[in-house]
């Protein structure tokens, strides 16, 4: 399998961090005064600490609420939000935090706007925090095993496993960024039905040599073709099922020659996606285990032998279907692996949480098998999550393995690849050499293929279309990446002219401009978004973040001359903005698993 990623310390640990982000500390501030303006005014104590929104731009940076909570109080039940409002506002002005340049009511809102010196702070804590912008001790408790990707071998990786492979990634990221212990997990299934299936097809069809995955998948197609016209085969195949199970010599051989040219093919498209795990489980190796926990179910009542000689998990009283743990003949399923792998995941890493990245139509396996768990008093049952997405489809339709009419994950990247480059050689083909053509297509038609399924909220389903993911305009990956391309050649150019911000200035006199404002304002959102995308396990927040950022950095860009600025102190303060927006959106697309070419 691909080499194990190298365990590394958290972004937040590996930078001196001492103090919290800008908009953490002005959020603190403005809830301390609110809250002394709400003692002294109306002798009303919150009952827990004030939580500060955004506020519309129009309006100001940070919205409170409070007033509302004061008019729910007995002492205060007669007295209009709008009045209380007013009365905070006009109090924490007179002790008005320095991160704020002003406090005004608007309605029942008490509403806070920025001060220059917000934003001298915001600038010198980017620069400062470089690649940690942005990370968190938050998760530093959490040891946490991502399931993800997981094909089968036998079967070649399509499009339909690129959804997996791709959201667990940029949850590792954003787990690990946040302080996560994190494993990463691909689980690869050989055990079982389908691959005894391609097995039996070694032995029925002719015998030629195999090369790749793509002449496995003939041999699937085939084998499934020949088993409708002779279902008598179906035998052979539970046969073979016994045989693997017991490590007959043959197919063991057999196996591992279909497991090398699987993996091999697996581990073409991970690097190709810049994808790697801690670890590769096969679920043959699962069988052991998994036999002696179906007993243990069986000997704890927890199952039943139905009247086949299955046992079953009874699970009807939980108001979930039966659950069937071994076949008559004693040979496991997915489910029987499934219990093995939570158990053997937990012995090595003694996780807090294991999260499975899988298709919504297994939801209720998964809820079957965290239930077993449960009822079998594993410690680890609490923590086992499924994190589940919808279907892939392309313009052209649904897709079948078993019929062959599958799109191979190497010929789509291959394809957007391409597309990528069309793009290149029609907007700026001449600049460049073949090989830069190539690499910057590879990185362009990558970055945009991640983006493209991870901009979509988990639950949706997707029709991926190549050529609209490397669209340069719009919300693509392609969009994004072309705006850190815009920070980086502005940088280049004054650099080339000699011009260098004062990036750890703590504090200037300067006066931001409106679109410096609001890009900065959102630079200081970026560690928020950061943590509501970890926690929700949700990489599109990310993405919609991003989408937002670089919007407002193309309207800065727009307005806001840099290296052509009318006087030296707004050439530096908007080059120190440029540095900032750099980083936000660079650590960003690292937490998607996306880089960018140096230049577009």
């Amino acid at each position: 399998m691909a080499k194990p990623a190298k365990k590394k310390k958290s972004a937040a640990s590996s930078q001196e961090h001492a103090q919290e982000y800008a908009q953490e500390r002005a959020q603190k501030e403005a809830a301390q005064a609110l809250a002394a303006a709400a003692k002294k005014l109306f002798s009303f104590s919150f009952s827990s600490p004030l939580v500060l929104r955004s506020a519309k731009p129009e309006f100001g940076d940070l919205s409170s609420a409070a007033a509302f909570e004061i008019a729910k109080n007995a002492k205060t039940a007669k007295k209009n939000p709008v009045d209380i409002a007013k009365k905070l506002a006009a109090e924490t002005a007179q002790v008005l935090p320095p991160l704020f340049s002003s406090v005004a009511a608007l309605g029942p809102y008490v509403n806070f706007v920025y001060s220059n010196e917000f934003y001298a702070a915001l600038l010198y804590e980017v620069s400062v925090a470089g690649e940690a912008y942005g990370s968190s001790e938050s998760g530093a408790k959490r040891r946490v095993v991502i399931d993800y990707s997981s094909p089968n071998i036998g079967k070649p990786m399509h499009v339909g496993h690129i959804r997996s492979t791709i959201l667990g990634d940029s949850i590792c990221r954003l787990l690990r960024f946040t302080g996560c212990s994190v494993v990463g997990s691909n689980y690869l299934c050989e055990a079982g039905t389908q691959t005894a299936k391609l097995m039996l097809a070694l032995h029925e069809l002719e015998k030629r040599k195999l090369n790749d995955e793509k002449d496995l998948l003939d041999y699937y197609v085939k084998i499934h073709k020949r088993i409708e016209e002779n279902p008598e085969l179906l035998e052979k195949a539970r046969v073979i099922v016994e045989d693997m199970e017991k490590g007959e010599v043959k197919l063991k051989k057999e196996l591992a020659e279909v497991r090398r040219i699987s993996v091999d093919a697996f581990d073409r498209n991970y690097a190709l996606l810049g994808v790697s795990f801690e670890e590769s489980i096969f679920d043959s190796d699962m069988v052991p285990l998994a036999k002696r926990m179906a007993l243990e179910l069986l000997d704890k009542k927890i199952a039943f032998r139905d009247k086949d000689g299955e046992i079953v998990g009874d699970l009807e009283k939980f108001a979930l279907p039966n659950l069937i743990v071994l076949r008559s003949n004693g040979t496991t399923l997915y489910s029987t692996r499934d219990l093995a792998l939570a158990e053997t995941r937990f012995e090595r890493h003694a996780f807090t949480e294991c999260v499975y990245v899988t298709g919504s139509e297994q939801k209720n396996h998964f809820n079957q098998v965290f239930k077993i768990l449960d009822l079998l008093g594993k410690p680890y049952a609490a923590g086992l999550k499924h994190v589940s997405f919808g279907l892939i489809s392309l313009p052209s339709g649904k897709m079948s393995t078993r019929a062959g009419n599958v799109v191979l994950l190497e010929d789509i990247l291959n394809a957007v690849i391409a597309e990528a480059q069309k793009e290149i050689l029609k907007r700026r083909g001449a600049d460049y050499s073949e090989s830069e053509i190539g690499a910057i297509s590879k990185q362009i038609g990558v970055g945009s293929t991640r983006f493209a399924f991870l901009r979509v909220s988990p639950e949706k389903n997707i029709v991926f279309n190549p050529a609209a993911a490397v669209v340069f305009e719009g919300d693509t990956g392609a969009y994004v990446q072309y705006a850190l391309v815009r920070c980086r050649s502005i940088l280049a150019k004054a650099e080339e002219a000699g011009v260098k911000a004062d990036a750890y200035a703590k504090t200037t006199k300067s006066d931001f401009g409106r679109e410096e404002k609001a890009l900065l304002a959102l630079a200081a959102e970026f560690p928020l978004a950061v943590e509501s995308a970890a926690r929700a396990m949700q990489p599109h927040q990310v993405c919609d973040f991003l989408l937002k950022f670089c919007a407002a950095f193309n309207a800065f860009y727009a307005a806001c001359p840099v290296l052509n600025a009318e006087n030296d102190e707004d050439k530096v303060r908007r080059l120190r903005i440029v540095e900032a927006s750099l980083r936000v959106i660079e650590n960003g697309l690292g937490l998607l698993g996306i880089s960018a070419p140096e230049k577009m």
